[in-house]
């Protein structure tokens, strides 16, 4: 019998991470480059999840695209919820998120002296933000999930 994707995942993962990365070549070196993360990590009540997706792609105009998506998540009681699911390193890019909202955007001029822009979104949101059907289904257990998207656009 044929198992849930989702099971089947959390099962070959737990405690392990496994990565991929693919990239499409051109003439002057790849056009375009992904790459692919999973990490799973047991804790004292639950299990954390992360999952990292990189895009680049270089445009024309000697541009480059990067998008960056990282979602996190974890079963496991946190005194901070979604909030200690949140990236490490935003502080020292001067942002620094609002308790009280959900979703929240950031935009503007990169800093490190190249002409481009940048944006980033950041989504989070615990088990009392989930449909009744989906609190049911999870029953006692805690649930927290944080996805962070970042895209910057840099002349190369």
């Amino acid at each position: 019998m044929r198992e849930r994707g989702e099971a089947f995942v959390a099962r070959r993962l737990q405690g392990k991470a496994i990565a991929l990365r693919a990239a499409i070549p051109g003439s002057r070196g790849p056009w375009c480059e992904i790459g692919i993360e999973a990490a799973s990590e047991p804790q004292a009540d639950g299990e954390r999840v992360r999952l990292r997706a990189h895009l680049r792609l270089k445009l024309p105009e000697r541009r480059n695209f990067n998008s960056w998506v990282e979602l996190r998540a974890s079963n496991a009681s946190l005194d901070d919820g979604s909030r200690a699911l949140l990236p490490e390193r935003l502080e020292a890019l001067g942002i620094e998120p609002q308790q009280d909202k959900a979703v929240q955007t950031w935009a503007g001029a990169l800093r490190n002296g190249r002409p481009g822009v940048a944006m980033l979104t950041l989504l989070r949101f615990d088990k009392a933000h989930l449909p009744a059907m989906l609190r049911r289904l999870l029953g006692a257990r805690p649930f927290q999930m944080s996805a962070t998207v970042a895209n910057v656009i840099e002349d190369i």
